[in-house]
């Protein structure tokens, strides 16, 4: 994997998928408050944004496991310390192991402040802190963890809207 490729493979995808998310719901959101159940390209626009960012989303997801997954065991020790400093270069990897110092390492990161205020960082951390010290995952990959469930939980809002526009039709 060269590391031009490297460097597109994850948060450009995560950010594709955060805007088309953020546009669907706000177009669901104009469909619900505007009460224009019957304005139907815009309620298939809405659904058009869906589905690019869940699919920006799970190309997002399979780089990242290509990254910051397991390595085989063939793998020589200048690949492992390749990959290593290439995430680090791009900062794709948390610095700091106490949560005191990762929360503030998180809230000036830029890539997340694109996709969330502070309070929600806090939030998918405090969620996220111990689960992500336990088994075979690493700390230093909980900022990824983050940026992976803001995006399922704008997957999961989007959905829920589409679903209640639907119920509304239904119910016409």
């Amino acid at each position: 994997m060269k590391a031009k490729d490297t460097q597109k493979l994850v948060y450009p995808k995560a950010l594709k998928s955060f805007k088309s998310l953020r546009e669907a719901l706000d177009l669901f959101d104009d469909i619900l408050e505007q009460d224009s159940l019957q304005n139907q390209p815009l309620f298939y626009r809405a659904r058009k944004f869906l589905r690019e960012g869940e699919d920006f989303f799970k190309q997002s997801v399979k780089n990242a496991k290509r990254l910051l997954g397991p390595l085989p065991e063939y793998v020589t020790a200048d690949y492992y310390k390749w990959r290593e400093s290439l995430l680090n270069e791009y900062n794709m990897l948390a610095k700091t192991q106490e949560q005191e110092e990762l929360t503030n390492e998180l809230l000036e990161d830029d890539f997340l402040s694109k996709l969330m205020g502070k309070n929600e960082i806090k939030k998918f951390l405090n969620l996220n802190y111990d689960s992500q010290k336990t088994g075979k995952r690493k700390l230093s990959n909980i900022k990824i963890r983050i940026i992976f469930d803001k995006l399922d939980e704008m997957i999961t809002e989007a959905k829920n809207k589409q679903n209640k526009i639907f119920d509304q039709k239904k119910s016409l």
